[in-house]
Parts: structure tokens; C-alpha cells; sequence
């Protein structure tokens, strides 16, 4: 079943990803949102009680993000920003949360402090950069872009700290990255072929979330359905 939910997420995934190069179309919010629509059926039926909740709230905001940037609407990146900020903090609590779980070895690849350490000081290191280089130009949102900065380094911390296996700091560092095109696109000259790669590393770093959570879940059986 894993397998299969896998291979239908890479096929819509990819399906998107190839509609970009004849982007902007009709109703394109439909298919750019069905990848985290299907990762959210596969959260709601695998997990029970507060982790269902808090990894299904993620993905539901991440969802309404998607939507809501993609619509040609006043203010959409502002309220885009606003669904992402409450996607990150989502993630933030049911990182959080896994401190209350135990799971056997071969679903832990909790790295050691010093890489832990190491990886963080990285990502701090990151987030002053792009906050440098992102903030002077975003004029009137300012505010609501610090904001997000500072969310997304706290996911991201959370994430190396609390979620404890290679899988879901590697979907919250992807996360970091396709903030930082999406960043760079909107306030600075855009990278080559961006939108491919924002929505690339987006959908991989959900992904990695989503099933990175469940299967650290898995060994609490109040949270796990199937």
C-alpha cells in the first residue's frame, strides 16, 4: 500500500510539474494541490487521535497555501504566506510531539549532538543570509517575511532536533530550500527554470514529512490506525 501511495504521489507529482512549462492555465490550483490532498487521505487513515491532527493541519495549510498563491487574488502571496506560516508551525508542534513517542532503532537514525549541531549551525547560517539578502527588498512586507523567516528556522531547528531521523530533517531542510527560490524569484531575479525547481523540492519535501511523521509514529499504537 506504502509503495502504491508513493507511486500515484511521484505520477501526480510529475504530471504537475510537466504542466508548469505551459503554466499559467485554467484551474491550475487543482491539479498543483492534488499531490498534498493525496498525502493528506494517507495521514488521515494511518494516524489517529493529536498526531492525525497536528501532521494533518500541515498538510492542510501547506494545501490552502498552494491554492490561494496559485489564484489571481489581492494580496494572494500575503495570504499564501500567512496559510505556510501555520503549516510551519504545525510541523513545529508535531516535531515537538514525537519527544513523547518511542519507536525501535530501525525507525530512529537520530544523528549524533555534534551533527545535530553542526547541521543547525548551518541552517541558522542560511536563514541570516537569506534574511539579508531578502528583507531590504521586501518593502511593505517586511514584517510578515521576518515573520516567516523566523518560523521556518524554528521548523527547521525542530525538525534536526525533535524529529529524529534522516527523513524528516531532509524534508524540512528541502522545505528551506524551496522557500529560498520561491524568495528569490519573487523579490530578486528569478533562477533559471524556478517554478520547476520551488514546486520540485516543495513536493519532495512534503513527501518526506509526511511519511517521515507517520513512520515515527508508528510504534505508539493510540496513534497509528493502519
Amino acid at each position: 500500500m506504502k509503495n502504491r501511495i508513493v507511486a500515484v504521489f511521484f505520477a501526480l507529482s510529475g504530471a504537475y510539474l510537466g504542466s508548469l512549462f505551459f503554466s499559467p492555465y485554467a484551474f491550475q490550483y487543482i491539479p498543483k494541490a492534488l499531490p498534498i490532498a493525496l498525502l493528506i487521505v494517507m495521514v488521515v487513515n494511518r494516524l489517529a487521535g493529536i498526531p492525525r491532527v497536528i501532521v494533518a493541519s500541515a498538510l492542510l495549510f501547506s494545501l490552502a497555501g498552494d491554492v490561494v498563491l496559485t489564484l489571481s487574488i489581492k494580496h494572494s502571496f500575503l495570504a499564501g504566506l500567512t496559510c505556510f506560516f501555520l503549516a510551519h508551525i504545525a510541523y513545529v508542534m508535531a516535531f515537538y510531539n514525537l519527544k513523547k513517542y518511542t519507536y525501535h532503532t530501525q525507525y530512529s537514525e537520530a544523528s549524533s549532538k555534534f551533527t545535530k549541531g553542526l547541521i543547525s549551525f548551518c541552517v541558522i547560517v542560511f536563514a541570516l543570509l537569506m534574511a539579508t539578502h531578502i528583507l531590504p527588498a521586501s518593502n511593505t512586507l517586511y514584517v510578515p517575511v521576518l515573520a516567516y523567516l523566523s518560523v521556518i528556522l524554528l521548523m527547521g531547528l525542530s525538525a534536526v532536533w525533535f524529529g529524529n531521523t534522516r527523513f524528516i530533517t531532509s524534508g524540512a531542510l528541502l522545505f528551506v530550500i524551496s522557500d529560498a527560490v520561491l524568495a528569490q524569484s519573487v523579490f530578486h531575479t528569478p533562477l533559471p527554470f524556478s517554478p520547476f525547481l520551488v514546486m520540485l523540492t516543495y513536493y519532495a519535501a512534503q513527501c518526506c514529512l509526511a511519511f517521515g511523521l507517520v513512520a515515527a509514529f508508528k510504534r505508539e499504537g493510540n496513534a497509528l490506525i493502519a
